[in-house]
């Protein structure tokens, strides 16, 4: 199943997210945990209770668990399906300091899955996203260090199966400037190294980035400014063309040619932060300088947070950027089904040029001291100047429902769609297809005894369903898991 694309942006910053070296440098020092400052859907796990309101929240939450499952359909394949039994190890944690010197937060989601029947070999796979800021003079001069880890698809076009997969790194890191002058008028002043990796992919680059913010503060919770940045990315294999995965029975490529670029953008900002509303817009515009061409498009962006009542939240983003596969990469966020078990791919980096992404999401949460519902849409269309073939729309929404139901017993429901359209490419292989949608159905039962121990039973049914070429194909999963996830008891 793959994440959504820039749909599910967070906010906007200079960096991405902390890397694992992070973690465990910051690990010892923390002292108290605040619920994950990324407000999007999913980014709490469900049966994390200590991030729920009102309740005292510990710098950490983790969960472990290991356990065995199985598959009726392992490869994803229409016919002659392969049933596996898969042994499985997971831990999924959410860490947050704050202090006067350190502002951290991380989250992480792996499995570690063995293959016994060995379909495929051993695999890691899962979601790491972190950020560091360390005040070297608190309040003005601060230094970030981020990292995104995860997976993206390699061929667009067949199904996401271990073969199917490489591993992303995407990591920054430089520091922050921060100057008030006369009271209410500010200068920020940003510096940033970060370096793209893939497993697999030729797109490894080194990028340098700065910023120049001027504004003033008109309110107690509002500012204007006038933004500037500028991008310098440097691919290690620089002019060298490679050609993307090719599906078998055709002989559709997609050219690829690593041409160092130059990314400059300018644009307006305004934001007012109220009691229940956030606001945030951005209006200007992206040029891209690459070889010996250069194109410029709009930049907006427009992104709305709602408390509506003491239970429920509302978040409504809109906009478009001129971007690429590196940035698309560091700024994903599961929907609202991403977290417990289900672990998303990021949809293939096809080529490493820029494109026009136009994207809207709506994420609504209702929280409640036994009940939980979230609920996610997104849509996004992506454009790639002289590479039509790559043009593809990417719909999708999901949902995820929990209820305590006894002290000991939860339960949640969850589910997600996802539709794929290539708008200028047709696949028509037994194997392969350019237009298609995925399903997914699942539901968790959790039992809990003391602290600490917990068992869960996970089952997930998923479907793909093809409307141009090749094969759809399902596939059914259930998992028992015994773990750890120390957590206080709640009293109803």
């Amino acid at each position: 199943m793959e994440l959504m694309g820039p749909t599910a942006r967070k906010p906007k910053s200079h960096t991405g997210s902390l890397s694992i070296a992070f973690l465990l440098v910051a690990a010892p020092v923390a002292h108290a945990q605040l619920s994950p400052s990324d407000s999007g859907l999913g980014q709490i796990p469900a049966n994390d209770w200590a991030a729920r309101p009102g309740e005292r929240v510990p710098w950490l939450t983790y969960g472990i668990d290991a356990g065995v499952g199985e598959s009726d359909n392992v490869t994803l394949v229409s016919a002659n399906k392969l049933s596996q039994t898969i042994a499985t190890t997971d831990l999924d944690f959410v860490l947050r300091e704050q202090s006067r010197l350190l502002d951290a937060h991380a989250t992480g989601d792996f499995s570690y899955l063995d293959y016994l029947q060995n379909a495929y070999g051993s695999q890691l796979v899962g979601r790491f996203d972190g950020q560091g800021k360390i005040a070297i003079i608190p309040g003005r001069l601060i230094w970030t260090v981020e990292d995104n880890f995860g997976q993206a698809a390699i061929d667009p076009y067949t199904a996401v199966t271990p073969s199917n997969m490489e591993n992303i790194n995407y990591f920054s890191t430089g520091p922050d400037l921060h100057l008030r002058l006369g009271g209410v008028n500010f200068i920020d002043v940003s510096a940033r190294y970060s370096r793209a990796q893939y497993q697999s992919s030729p797109f490894d680059s080194n990028r340098g980035l700065g910023s120049l913010d001027v504004g003033r503060d008109i309110s107690a919770g509002a500012s204007v400014s006038l933004d500037a940045e500028f991008e310098r990315v440097m691919f290690d294999k620089a002019g060298v063309q490679a050609t993307s995965t090719t599906i078998p029975g055709t002989t559709t490529t997609s050219p690829v040619v690593n041409n160092d670029f130059n990314r400059t953008s300018a644009f307006g900002r305004y934001e007012i932060h109220g009691a229940r509303t956030d606001l945030e817009a951005d209006l200007g515009a992206t040029r891209i300088s690459q070889g010996d061409q250069s194109t410029t498009g709009s930049h907006a962006k427009l992104t709305l947070g709602r408390q509506l009542s003491a239970a429920a939240k509302l978040k409504l983003t809109a906009g478009r950027d001129l971007t690429d596969a590196s940035s698309s990469f560091s700024a994903l966020q599961s929907g609202a089904a991403g977290p417990n078990g289900i672990i998303g791919t990021a949809p293939a980096p096809q080529t490493s040029s820029n494109y026009t992404s136009d994207y809207a999401s709506a994420d609504w949460e209702y929280l409640r001291n036994r009940t939980t519902i979230a609920l996610a849409a997104r849509w996004e269309k992506d454009t790639y100047p002289g590479q039509p073939q790559l043009d593809v729309t990417r719909p999708g929404a999901d949902f995820r429902i929990q209820r305590q139901l006894t002290r000991s017993v939860s339960a949640q429901v969850l589910g997600r769609f996802y539709r794929t359209e290539y708008l200028n490419e047709t696949i028509a292989t037994p194997t392969a297809s350019s237009k298609f949608d995925d399903w997914l159905i699942g539901g968790v039962l959790t039992w809990r005894h003391g602290r600490g121990l917990e068992i869960n039973l996970r089952y997930n049914h998923t479907s793909h369903v093809v409307s141009a070429g090749g094969s759809g194909y399902s596939e059914n999963r259930v998992f028992l898991t015994v773990g750890y996830r120390p957590r206080p008891t709640p009293e109803f």
